[in-house]
């Protein structure tokens, strides 16, 4: 049981990298990829999403496209927010509430800013990243852990003026024409988390049907390259399935770790901008 709680704390400590970072915080080397001649989603766009560990249900989460379209220095961006909560048994030995987010241009396809407000178990993080695209510029603001007041401000200078944050990377992975992509490819974005650019990689794999609630839907398959730690069991146990059409939502996500499958998958859609492409 002792053993069974610690991997439990530990995969919930780090819920959102297993969660999201397998495909929203694809860290590309950006913008040269070709883009689809439509943009794969609009405001007012919802996705809810689940994850179980085997037939125990262990975390939802909510990726949400404000309805109102922000101004940030003066140019049009999609206010984009990610929810994660740990449900259950999870819920009882580490719970999580995170909110992550991104003000994201509308044309230009780069974040202006990003925050994140964690809140796993004990460990408290919040911050707020401004990104000066056009002088390659970051400016770091760290909070207080509990009342999010300023504790100081660290500027770091980026590599490229086309540089993602952790929510708007998986945002322009969906604007890629795959159609273009080849099977085996490797995808590289250049995104900065953590006082640090982290160029992440994934591969594609390749197409198949897969069974979602909202029925057979084709889908891309995708395995993030990631590095051995200590939660997973082995280097690219991780793949991702997102819709091929238009729209590149997340179906599914299935992890081997210690305490055996963390599944995630697709609960709900709102408003897509394109139809889903269900197998009839």
């Amino acid at each position: 049981m002792a053993f069974v709680k610690g991997s439990i704390k530990n995969g919930m400590k780090h819920l959102l990298l297993i969660f999201f970072l397998s495909t929203f915080s694809l860290e590309m080397t950006a913008q040269g990829y070709p883009l689809a001649k439509e943009r794969p989603f609009n405001s007012g766009e919802e996705i809810e999403l689940k994850a179980t560990v085997g037939f125990i249900k262990a975390a939802e989460a909510q990726l949400k496209i404000s309805d109102i379209i922000y101004t940030m220095k003066g140019r049009p961006t999609f206010k984009i927010d990610v929810f994660a909560n740990t449900s259950g048994i999870f819920d009882f030995f580490s719970p999580v509430r995170d909110n992550w987010g991104t003000y994201f241009d509308t044309t230009r396809f780069v974040p202006h800013q990003f925050y994140r407000f964690i809140s796993e178990g004990r460990f408290r993080k919040n911050e707020i990243l401004y990104f000066d695209q056009s002088e390659k510029r970051v400016t770091v603001a760290k909070l207080e852990k509990e009342n999010r007041q300023l504790k100081e401000k660290i500027e770091h200078n980026m590599t490229t003026n086309e540089m993602q944050d952790m929510v708007s990377g998986y945002y322009y992975l969906r604007m890629i024409d795959f159609d273009q992509i080849k099977v085996g490819e490797i995808i590289t974005i250049n995104t900065f988390f953590d006082d640090k650019e982290k160029p992440f990689s994934i591969k594609f794999m390749g197409r198949e049907v897969v069974k979602t609630k909202l029925g057979k839907v084709n889908a891309l398959i995708l395995v993030p390259i990631m590095k051995k730690d200590g939660l997973f069991e082995e280097d690219n146990t991780l793949k991702v399935w997102l819709s091929d059409d238009l729209n590149k939502i997340p179906l599914k996500f299935q992890a081997k770790i210690f305490v055996g499958y963390l599944e995630v998958d697709v609960k709900s859609v709102k408003n897509l901008r394109h139809p889903l492409s269900i197998v009839q």
